[in-house]
C-alpha cells in the first residue's frame, strides 16, 4: 500500500513539476503567502526529488484543496499519512473527511472521522461546525465522533457543578447576607468561574480538573492583592476539598490554607477556609460562611 500511493503520487509530482528545481524556503515561502497554485508547483518539484516527506506531501494536499482540485489533494493527503505525517495528523484526517464529502463519499469522510476521533486534536465543536459535514447531522456514528472529541465530559468534570449558581453569601454568625457570588460554567463545561463581591471587595477565581493530575485546582484573585493557589477534589462525603500544601506559596509561607465547599440537603454550600501555621497539627476559621441561592 504505502510503495503504491507513494509511487503514483511520485509520478504525479514528476507530471506536474517544473524542470527548474525549488528550494524548500521558496515552496514554503508561497504556502505562508497563500499562493496556492505557487505552492502546488514549487512542492511537486521537491517531490520529484524526495518522495518521503510527508510535511511537503501535506501542504501540497492543502494547496492543491484551496485550488478545489479535490481528487489529487485526497491523494495527496494520503501520500502524506502514508509517508509518516505526525505534527498535522489530525489536519489530514479532518480534511481528507471534508474531501470526501465534497466527493459525494459520507462513508469514507466517516470513516475518517472516526479515524481522527482516535488520533484527537480537534474539537468536537469544531468538526460540528465544518460546513461539509453539515449533512452528518443526524448521522449517529457522526454524532459518536463529536461526542469522543468533546472534552471536560467525563465525570470528574462534575464533580464541583453544585457550586454553580446566583449565590447570597452570609458570613457564620450573621442574619443578614454580606456578599454575593455568581459561579459559572465556562470554556465548554471545561471551567468553573467564581466571580465574588462584598461592597468594595471583589474577588474572582477559576477551577478546573486537570486531566493530568487527576485533580482539581483553583486560582484566586483579589482587588486587594490576595492570591490563592489550591489543589484537591471530592472527599468521602461530597465535599470539595483543596488546599496548597506541598505548593510553593505553603513552602515560602509555611502557612496552608484548606478551603472545603461542603453541598447540604438544602440546595444550599459551605464554604470554610482554615489556614494552619504547624503543618495541619490545628487550624484556624479564615472564613465560614453560606451559599444560598438567589431567589428568581
Amino acid at each position: 500500500m504505502k510503495i503504491t500511493i507513494l509511487g503514483a503520487l511520485a509520478a504525479l509530482a514528476v507530471l506536474n513539476a517544473p524542470a527548474w528545481s525549488q528550494t524548500q524556503e521558496s515552496a514554503d515561502a508561497k504556502f505562508a503567502a497563500q499562493d496556492w497554485e505557487g505552492a502546488a508547483a514549487d512542492y511537486r518539484a521537491l517531490l520529484d526529488s524526495n518522495a518521503s516527506n510527508a510535511q511537503n506531501w501535506y501542504n501540497l494536499a492543502r494547496s492543491l484543496h484551496q485550488l478545489e482540485d479535490y481528487e489529487r489533494a485526497r491523494d495527496a493527503y494520503l501520500a502524506a499519512i502514508d509517508a509518516g505525517l505526525q505534527n498535522t495528523l489530525a489536519g489530514a484526517h479532518y480534511h481528507l473527511a471534508r474531501i470526501y464529502m465534497q466527493l459525494g463519499d459520507e462513508a469514507a469522510a466517516i470513516k475518517e472521522l472516526e479515524t481522527l476521533a482516535r488520533v484527537g486534536g480537534i474539537p468536537g465543536a469544531f468538526i460540528q461546525s465544518t460546513a461539509e459535514f453539515a449533512p452528518l447531522a443526524d448521522n449517529e456514528a457522526f454524532k459518536a465522533v463529536i461526542l469522543a472529541l468533546t472534552p471536560c465530559t467525563s465525570e470528574e468534570y462534575r464533580h464541583f457543578d453544585f457550586w454553580l449558581g446566583e449565590w447570597d453569601v452570609t458570613a457564620a454568625g450573621n442574619a443578614q447576607p454580606s456578599a454575593s457570588s455568581k459561579i459559572s460554567s465556562q470554556q465548554a463545561g471545561c471551567a468553573i468561574l467564581e466571580e465574588y463581591t462584598a461592597g468594595g471587595f471583589t474577588g474572582f477565581s477559576i477551577s478546573f480538573y486537570d486531566s493530568v493530575n487527576k485533580r482539581w485546582h483553583q486560582s484566586w484573585m483579589s482587588n486587594a492583592g490576595s492570591a490563592v493557589y489550591l489543589e484537591g477534589g471530592l472527599d468521602d462525603t461530597g465535599a470539595m476539598v483543596m488546599s496548597d500544601e506541598g505548593m510553593t506559596r505553603h513552602e515560602v509561607t509555611g502557612n496552608i490554607s484548606r478551603t472545603t465547599w461542603t453541598p447540604n440537603p438544602d440546595g444550599s454550600v459551605r464554604q470554610h477556609w482554615e489556614s494552619s501555621t504547624d503543618g495541619g497539627e490545628t487550624w484556624t476559621t479564615v472564613f465560614d460562611g453560606s451559599y444560598t441561592r438567589k431567589e428568581e
